[in-house]
């Protein structure tokens, strides 16, 4: 009797809880369901269940998409980006009379409401600061008092808009040397304990490109794998806008045996080798497996795979747009296809007389990328980025049928 008594009574506080939840939500979060909260307050969330990370980046320019967005399977909502200037201060102006969307959109209220239904959901939010250009990573770095400086001006950033962990995307894509990738380790190591002497829990990313093992530009992975709790692989753009030929943005396998070889389809490139690579110097579980929601499309001069392409044809083509693609009365000629060399699909079409292609990732391909996550025992996935793949649940398919027990 006294068990049955107690039940009920912890019956009646889920409720009470849940109601209290809804009306939070109600109020202030239209992004997030009020089951997802009462799956969280039960302790039967995403989040809390998987045993993956599961990392989203959201980019500023897609907060357009807020309300479409399914967060609900994340661990990890990260904020993309806040930008620093050359002497370690945030960036918040690119004009006088401008102030810097990256900064800008950390301080709307629509942001504001994300992350406070990302930590409901039991997630941890992430902020991730950039730094893209050769020779700005270059003065942070090797000037000792921009570097300290840097590191101020993220921990007010973390500390004032209570963040939990921090994503570091410096992409370097000059040579580098031995003296800058030790400047890098050293900022990480400073930022890492400063971080820790906020929150305990606090834990420091990074961004890498899928090269880094064999190419190591920005940085050593030896080094920094003490004071780095996840390296995010950049397992992407493969082929880009830029491309001479069609390929794959995420190719999965098909890298070439040798030079010599007859094989036309081979790729120069392919992710189980770079993560084969990366493996061999940091722990498995460390590493985490970009995932893009997007592709690219060119204008080519045939339908073949790795087909060449016509200069400056290049743009993206997010899930969204490739969805939308069938439903294009202008369109003729689209046939969809499936590579068996670099696991992922593409699709041909004409329009206007021209031909074009698009290679992309859909449920098969990111299945597949996750198998490879499981066996490997990699420590789980990146999603760049939320809102690519508009209303549409089918990439979310294949991650909550591996990932979400």
């Amino acid at each position: 009797m006294l068990r049955r008594i107690s039940f009920l009574f912890y019956l009646l506080a889920v409720i009470v809880s849940a109601i209290t939840a809804y009306y939070i939500w109600h109020s202030n979060l239209p992004l997030v369901s009020p089951i997802s909260l009462i799956e969280t307050l039960i302790g039967n969330s995403p989040a809390i269940r998987s045993k993956k990370a599961v990392y989203g980046f959201f980019p500023y320019w897609n907060l357009k998409y807020a309300d479409n967005l399914n967060i609900k399977s994340l661990t990890h909502f990260a904020y993309f980006a806040i930008d620093l200037n050359p002497d370690g201060t945030i960036n918040k102006k690119t004009k006088p009379v401008e102030t810097e969307p990256g900064w800008n959109k950390l301080n709307s209220k629509e942001i504001q409401k994300m992350l406070y239904q990302s930590k409901l959901l039991g997630q941890k939010t992430v902020i991730t600061i950039t730094a893209m250009e050769p020779e700005l990573i270059e003065t942070i770095l090797n000037t000792p008092e921009h570097k300290e400086v840097a590191v101020s001006s993220i921990m007010a950033v973390y500390k004032d808009y209570g963040f939990d962990d921090i994503n570091i995307d410096f992409e370097y894509v000059a040579k580098g040397n031995q003296a800058l990738r030790d400047n890098f380790v050293s900022f990480i190591s400073d930022l890492q304990l400063a971080c820790i002497s906020q929150k305990s829990h606090c834990k420091i990313d990074i961004d890498i490109f899928a090269s880094s093992a064999e190419n190591p530009r920005l940085w050593d992975l030896k080094k920094l794998e003490p004071v780095t709790d996840k390296f995010i692989v950049m397992t992407y753009d493969y082929y880009r806008k830029s491309s001479s030929q069609a390929g794959p943005v995420a190719p999965l396998s098909g890298k070439c045996q040798s030079i010599f070889t007859e094989d036309k389809e081979c790729l120069n490139e392919d992710i189980i080798t770079h993560i084969s690579q990366i493996s061999k110097i940091i722990p498995s579980e460390k590493i985490i497996l970009g995932i893009p929601f997007y592709g690219y499309q060119w204008q080519t001069a045939t339908t073949n795979f790795l087909s060449n392409t016509y200069q400056g044809t290049g743009s993206l083509a997010t899930y969204q747009r490739i969805l939308t693609l069938f439903q294009d009365k202008n369109i003729s000629s689209l046939s969809a296809q499936w590579s068996e060399k670099s696991l992922s699909p593409y699709l041909s079409f004409l329009q206007n007389e021209k031909i074009f292609q698009i290679h992309f990732e859909n449920a098969q391909s990111i299945e597949q990328k996750i198998k490879l996550v499981n066996s490997a025992n990699l420590g789980g996935i990146a999603i760049w980025a939320l809102g690519y793949e508009g209303a549409s649940d089918d990439l979310w398919i294949p991650i909550n049928a591996l990932f979400i027990p």
